[in-house]
């Protein structure tokens, strides 16, 4: 029986944390499945602290409010934590996880992570990014000069480059003429 109080007394308090993150304004009194949004939000918050490999780092710290009855349905970040408040016109569950993960990765991108995200992402788009004309205009390119062939056929491509003169017939089979089909 003991066991039992303990997981009551544990589920109670669990229940009441996860009630002081999620609050809910309902002025219009709509219909809104409460105990379902709590454990969406519960939910939500334990799946982005495992996908950022950062156990518990939402609990207790991140709190959201869901205005429903309002127009136009929006969310704003309240404060530099990241917490903020979902307004929907009805209940959607889909609306709201949806924005507890945005305002959830808010929390979990602490400062110091955004900033190393921020450089690799500017370092990246430096690497791929195309170079403008004017780049190029200032750049000097040396192209690869291709290696000598023998006789005046094999160096038609490079004889402006090299001055390779050719002579009528040279470079030409020497064992008669072509023959054209």
């Amino acid at each position: 029986m003991l066991a039992w109080q303990r997981t009551t007394w544990l589920l109670l308090l669990t229940s009441s944390l996860v009630r002081a993150q999620l609050a809910i304004e309902n002025p219009k009194h709509l219909n809104v499945p409460e105990s379902q949004a709590h454990a969406l939000f519960v939910t939500t918050t334990r799946v982005m602290e495992k996908e950022f490999n950062a156990p518990g780092a939402l609990e207790n710290k991140f709190h959201m409010k869901l205005v429903i009855g309002e127009k136009p349905e929006r969310f704003t970040i309240d404060d530099v934590a990241g917490n903020g408040t979902l307004y929907l016109e009805r209940w959607n569950e889909f609306k709201f996880t949806t924005v507890t993960m945005r305002l959830a990765i808010q929390q979990l991108l602490v400062p110091e992570r955004q900033q190393r995200m921020l450089d690799v992402i500017v370092r990246r788009a430096h690497e791929i990014a195309p170079v403008s004309a004017s780049e190029l205009h200032d750049e000097k390119i040396m192209l690869p000069q291709p290696p000598a062939q023998g006789g005046c056929l094999g160096q038609m491509t490079n004889a402006a480059v090299a001055g390779i003169p050719c002579k009528p017939g040279q470079g030409f089979p020497q064992n008669g003429p072509m023959r054209l089909r």
